[in-house]
């Protein structure tokens, strides 16, 4: 990883930080390595710290008493995870995590953050603005989820190719990293109904996919369908 600040500025949670408060940030942390299905932390473990993920996918889950798994986030580069008990009481992670492929991590470690927290106010404001800016964001996509099983695809769809800056190409597409198992947990839909509505795309000529690539072949109709 290059020892420049510049990754930093791509993460949403540091994205308000001069340079030079993005330097200190950097000299917190040190790189983790994790193979793919390896588990990051589970539920209920010490909190030592948070996540940003620098390559590969992370999945971010709950385990019911009868071990179902609820997917709660899938994490691509540049997204931070695991920061909620820097801003609470929580001593514990409050929920899993697992690489879903080969991904490198960078770790924050709570006590030294908290520190500079402490010792520095711009920081600290500037942090605790950005994450209520991402409470209120979750909010909003808790709002969606009474939206229709092709209308959550859709708009799935439409972030990622959005993410990955391939929305102005005259075919915009992505790579589904995870499984559509995880993906339906995500969508919060059944794996038969994704499949359904998949199909329905394809047969309707808005996507094809070459092995994992899903191409949007219908921008508009794709983007209205995601409201």
């Amino acid at each position: 990883m290059r020892e420049s600040t510049e990754f930093l500025r791509q993460v949403p949670l540091f994205e308000r930080l001069s340079a030079s408060e993005l330097g200190l940030i950097r000299g917190l942390g040190g790189l983790k390595h994790y193979a793919k299905d390896r588990i990051i932390f589970l539920e209920g473990d010490p909190f030592t710290g948070f996540y940003v993920v620098m390559s590969g996918t992370v999945k971010v889950y709950k385990l019911s008493d009868e071990g179902d798994e609820t997917v709660l986030h899938i994490l691509k580069p540049y997204k931070s995870f695991a920061e909620t008990p820097l801003f609470t009481e929580l001593n514990n992670y409050p929920a899993c995590a697992q690489a879903v492929e080969d991904s490198t991590l960078f770790h924050i470690p709570k006590a030294e953050f908290r520190r500079l927290m402490e010792q520095n106010s711009s920081v600290a404001i500037k942090i605790s603005e950005a994450f209520a800016s991402r409470l209120m964001e979750l909010n909003r996509k808790f709002g969606q989820l009474s939206a229709s099983a092709e209308g959550k695809l859709a708009r799935y769809m439409m972030n990622e190719v959005i993410a990955n800056g391939s929305i102005n190409k005259p075919e915009p597409s992505f790579v589904l990293a995870i499984s559509k198992k995880d993906l339906a947990a995500q969508l919060g839909i059944a794996v038969e109904t994704l499949s359904r509505n998949l199909r329905k795309m394809k047969d309707d000529r808005l996507i094809r996919e070459s092995s994992k690539r899903i191409f949007v072949t219908d921008l508009k109709r794709m983007r209205d369908m995601a409201g």
